[in-house]
Formats: C-alpha cells, sequence, structure tokens
C-alpha cells in the first residue's frame, strides 16, 4: 500500500531546497508513527518520492509526495497524524491510498502550472500583455535551455500547453501551463524570459508560485495529477 499526500510550501518556506524538503517530510513522518515503510539494506531509509522537485525560492500549492507503508491504515487516520505533525508553514490538504501497482506520481506527470506575479509599472504591464497573442501565434519559439551537461537552443512553443495574463495592481499577473516530461521540461523562468525577450522589454520583478501539477487521463485531458485514476 502507498500514501499520497497533497501539501502546501508556503511561502515562508519557499527557499527550502529539496534535501531540506526530503529532511523535513521525513522528520514530520517519524512524528506521524505512520508505518512507513523503509528500504533493505546496511542503510535503510524511508521509501517516499515526491512527484517533482520544487525549485528553491518557489513556492506550491499542490505539492505530492508518495509514501510506501508497511501496513494498512485508513485515510482519516493518516490525514489526522500528519496535520500534527507536519509544520504549519507545510500543511497537508488531502491523502489517498494506492496499491502498490499504482504507478508512481513522477512517472505520470506531464504538465505543471504556475502564477507569476509581475510588479512593473502600467505601461510595462499592458505592452507585455499585448504581445502574448502574437507570442502564442508563433509557430517557432527559440531558447537557450542550460542543463548540468550542456547548453543548446530548443523550440519551447509546443511547451507551452497554456499562458493567459491581466493587469493587477501591481502590474500584471501571468497564468501558465507547460510540459514538465523528461524530455521536455519547460522552466517557468524561462518562459519569462522569451516572453519579455519577445516583447523587447527587461524582466520585472516577479513572484514565481507553482500552482498544479498535472497528467492526462484516457482522453488525453490533463487533469489534476493527484487525481489520476
Amino acid at each position: 500500500m502507498r500514501l499520497l499526500i497533497e501539501f502546501q510550501k508556503t511561502e515562508r518556506v519557499r527557499h527550502l531546497g529539496l534535501l531540506d524538503m526530503q529532511r523535513t517530510m521525513q522528520r514530520a513522518l517519524r512524528r506521524s508513527h505512520l508505518p512507513v515503510q523503509y528500504s533493505k539494506g546496511f542503510n535503510p531509509h524511508m521509501n517516499m518520492s515526491f512527484a517533482s522537485a520544487l525549485s528553491s525560492g518557489i513556492p506550491g500549492d499542490a505539492e505530492i509526495l508518495d509514501v510506501s507503508l508497511a501496513e494498512p491504515v485508513t485515510e482519516e487516520e493518516a490525514l489526522h497524524a500528519l496535520k500534527e505533525a507536519l509544520p504549519p508553514a507545510m500543511p497537508v490538504t488531502r491523502v489517498r491510498l494506492v496499491d502498490d501497482r499504482f504507478k508512481k506520481m513522477g512517472a505520470r506527470l506531464e504538465a505543471a502550472a504556475y502564477r507569476f506575479d509581475l510588479h512593473s509599472d502600467p505601461d510595462t504591464a499592458v505592452a507585455l500583455l499585448d504581445v502574448l497573442p502574437r507570442f502564442l501565434a508563433e509557430k517557432e519559439i527559440m531558447a537557450l535551455r542550460k542543463s548540468k551537461s550542456a547548453e543548446r537552443m530548443v523550440d519551447i512553443r509546443p511547451m507551452i500547453f497554456r499562458l493567459e495574463g491581466e493587469i493587477s495592481k501591481n502590474g500584471a499577473v501571468l497564468q501558465a501551463t507547460v510540459s514538465f516530461t523528461e524530455p521536455a521540461t519547460l522552466k517557468p523562468t524561462l518562459l519569462l524570459e522569451s516572453l519579455t525577450r519577445y516583447a523587447g522589454l527587461e524582466i520585472p520583478s516577479v513572484f514565481i508560485r507553482r500552482t498544479g501539477l498535472l497528467g492526462r487521463d484516457s482522453s488525453g485531458t490533463l487533469v489534476p495529477l493527484f487525481d489520476m485514476p
């Protein structure tokens, strides 16, 4: 049996990296006294994994942790125990029990949704939103994608599933859904860099939040990853 945990990484802890997140979750799971399964061998560790690592500095509204259990529990017991064990800055929102044969969350991940709160003067905000239709109408949008081993130009247009914007009191708000698979991941910072460069503007001060992780159902529609059948 496995336990899927949906939780928030709030603004207060947005600068935690992956290792810090792992340690925080391990401590919380120990405090919860849930029957977490450990690996075998000389140095046993909890069998747990995040659906997707979240970059330091970015909060998340619906992050997912996948934990293997050694004994059965109910969802009600697990939710209560985790709410007691997790810190207020990382609240659990819901849990779900699945069979061990259930495909891992990370392997089902297809896309991620982001919100960009841009802080700029009104003219810059209007100019950025004005180019959105032309930007999305492009058949090809080349951008320099950097990895640990190399840098290369890639066409990011097929990786943009949704990009909308509106004026806000501080500038503008963008809502984006982008590809998040192993061969085609579009980082939110690269999307914003590409859009502002296309508009001929400097990148404004921005606060980025990941609002969801998505998979595709049998019809090919993007749905919340946590709800995948």
